[in-house]
Formats: structure tokens, C-alpha cells, sequence
């Protein structure tokens, strides 16, 4: 990792957040639900971005960096699924909010339950926009960024910045 990772010198809280994603997969499977579970490689807030050539990019949200293998299990999840219910726990640390989001398919019974960290001082922008939108986006990717499943949650006030 390089010096300005996030997860320097953190990586006891993002190995904490990963059991924690893993303890939860196991609640929902012991409920009867399929789970898919990501390992994010990075994690990106996403601020407005406007280049000089007049293109735009105001995609609200998280760009999540996945393994090739997750990103087909987490398309394979979402055909002729709805994701339109989550759940999210997140905890902060020297500035670096890490949190579990599940976004739930009720209908199809399954789940994908995808860990997130960044730093809330580096994240500012993206917070009052998702603040503003009212709603947060996760893009999750592979690493060729060829395609992205995009999951939406309302509400999302259990993934940002509170007191430490």
C-alpha cells in the first residue's frame, strides 16, 4: 500500500471489517439466502469531475475495485434480481469510515454484501453530493473498469462520516 492508502497503518480494522461481512453472509446463508461476498482491491469516492474537453462524470458515490471472479458472481446475483432493500454498519477510525453494506433481493432470496473504507477527509465532496442526492451509488467493477453493476441505497445516512 502506498503511504496515502486509506488503510495504512488500519489494516487490524479493514481484516475486522471483512469478519464482520463474513459473520453476517453466514447469518443470512443459516436464514436461507444466497450470499455473494466482495473483496474490494480500493475503494474510490467519487467527486463531479468535469474535464476541459466538456466531458462530465457525476456519478454520486463509491467506485469499487473487485476481483474478476466476485465481479461474474455479483452479475450472476443480479440477473433478474431487484435489489431494492440494504442494510449497513459502519464504524470509524482516525478519520477512515470502514462499513458493510448488504444489498438485499428479497424476492430472489439472495444478497451481496460488499465492505467499504475511505478517508472522510478525502471523501468531503462525495458526502454533501450523496448528503444532497439523498441517496448513495456503489459501482462495483473489475479491474478492466469494461462494465459495472451499480447498487442504490436510499437512506444513506449508515454510510457516511459520524463522531468518532
Amino acid at each position: 500500500m502506498d503511504p496515502g492508502h486509506p488503510l495504512q497503518g488500519m489494516t487490524d480494522l479493514w481484516d475486522d471489517t471483512i469478519d464482520d461481512m463474513e459473520a453476517t453472509a453466514t447469518e443470512l446463508r443459516d436464514e436461507g439466502w444466497e450470499t455473494v461476498e466482495l473483496h474490494p482491491g480500493a475503494v474510490t469516492p467519487l467527486p463531479r469531475l468535469e474535464t476541459q474537453d466538456g466531458y462530465e462524470d457525476d456519478r454520486t458515490g463509491f467506485d469499487v475495485l473487485v476481483p474478476g471472479n466476485e465481479f461474474s458472481a455479483v452479475q450472476d446475483a443480479v440477473d433478474g434480481a431487484a435489489f431494492d432493500e440494504y442494510e449497513a454498519y459502519n464504524a470509524q477510525a482516525n478519520g477512515v469510515v470502514f462499513a458493510v453494506v448488504v444489498m438485499k433481493a428479497d424476492d430472489a432470496g439472495r444478497a451481496v454484501l460488499i465492505p467499504v473504507y475511505y478517508r472522510a477527509d478525502e471523501a468531503a465532496e462525495t458526502v454533501q453530493r450523496i448528503e444532497a442526492a439523498g441517496e448513495s451509488r456503489l459501482f462495483v467493477r473489475p479491474l478492466d473498469d469494461s462494465e459495472r453493476v451499480l447498487f442504490v441505497q436510499q437512506s444513506p445516512a449508515a454510510l457516511l462520516p459520524g463522531e468518532e
